[in-house]
């Protein structure tokens, strides 16, 4: 079978396996074939059972499964595998909760579930050996040693942890507006930057702003760019916010290499996510602190996203 995929023609035969990344605000899949090349890719709305519920989820992974075997010109019965890394899968009831919603959506040969650190490590690496230190909205570390011991980090929530992601960037930044207001501390470009950005009348009017209703962890991450933005102009508060980002998260993956007695081993680290965008503070701490507890890791960027990561372990799972 031939079909033309983003202005390509694209020989399709054999074994095909399907990834899926799930989270609390978007699902990719992709489809690859028997020799690991990308065939198709779709997106569709969130699919984090425990914050959008099992229905919302359930339409979100329909939608984005027969998106991409329609793109491909395949049935689910052209599916060798597929491997769901999704986000929130933590206890065994989430497996069973996520093996429930697949079934009801269609047949497939062999269904894989895990957690989307592990479809994140080896989309990143390419393979289930390594570490991956994920920075979004939250943070957290995963890795597997050589003899497949596996180890997490952080991912605690906001209330509890995720040391250096995106919310906890926002918060800071927000304490330091309140420090620097009552003269508690240093004076930060952040005050106006962010009260003009939430187009406030003035650093007051932040109260009642941030504590409503329509104010949660999702827009608090949305202040980290802001945050980003001051330190790029120099302003010392917000640098000094990023830096000690990357020396928590930087304590967070070691706190996983150390576990998995990976300190003298070579392997590759893989940083991911949108607070590592900033190359000069937060990635540029967190090599200084592997490099020191890990000499022979090379930090890389991802080779590929989560979703490929997942097909490949769908792949993997009949080896």
């Amino acid at each position: 079978m031939q079909h033309a995929l983003l202005g390509e023609l694209v020989t399709v035969k054999g074994s095909y396996y399907l990834g899926i990344d799930g989270g609390g605000t978007k699902t990719e899949a992709v489809l690859l074939d028997c020799g690991s090349r990308k065939v198709a890719r779709a997106a569709s709305g969130p699919s984090n059972y425990h914050s959008v519920g099992c229905t919302l989820a359930q339409v979100s992974l329909r939608e984005a499964i027969d998106q991409v075997l329609t793109i491909a010109g395949l049935a689910t019965y052209d599916v060798t595998a597929i491997c769901l890394g999704m986000a929130g899968i933590a206890r065994p009831g989430d497996r069973e909760v996520m093996q429930a919603l697949v079934s009801q959506i269609a047949c497939f040969a062999r269904v894989v579930i895990t957690h989307d650190a592990e479809a994140a490590l080896v989309g990143g690496v390419g393979r289930r050996h390594g570490v991956v230190l994920i920075a979004g909205t939250g943070a957290m570390a995963y890795g597997i040693n050589a003899q497949g011991e596996t180890r997490r980090a952080d991912g605690w929530g906001y209330l509890m942890g995720d040391e250096g992601s995106a919310h906890w960037i926002g918060q800071e930044g927000l304490r330091a507006i309140a420090r620097a207001h009552d003269g508690r501390g240093r004076t930060t470009d952040l005050e106006r930057i962010i009260v003009s950005h939430l187009a406030l009348p003035n650093t007051s009017a932040l109260v009642p702003r941030i504590y409503g209703a329509d104010f949660g962890v999702t827009q608090v991450a949305g202040l980290a760019p802001l945050v980003r933005l001051a330190a790029q102009s120099g302003d010392a508060v917000a640098r000094g916010i990023l830096q000690e980002a990357g020396r928590r998260l930087g304590n967070t993956a070691c706190a996983v290499i150390c576990g998995l007695e990976m300190t003298d081993e070579t392997f590759e680290i893989v940083l991911t996510g949108g607070v590592f965008r900033v190359k000069d503070l937060v990635w540029d701490t967190v090599v200084t602190a592997l490099n020191e507890i890990a000499p022979c890791a090379q930090v890389i960027e991802p080779r590929h996203d989560a979703a490929f990561g997942a097909a490949l372990l769908a792949q993997q799972s009949g080896e």
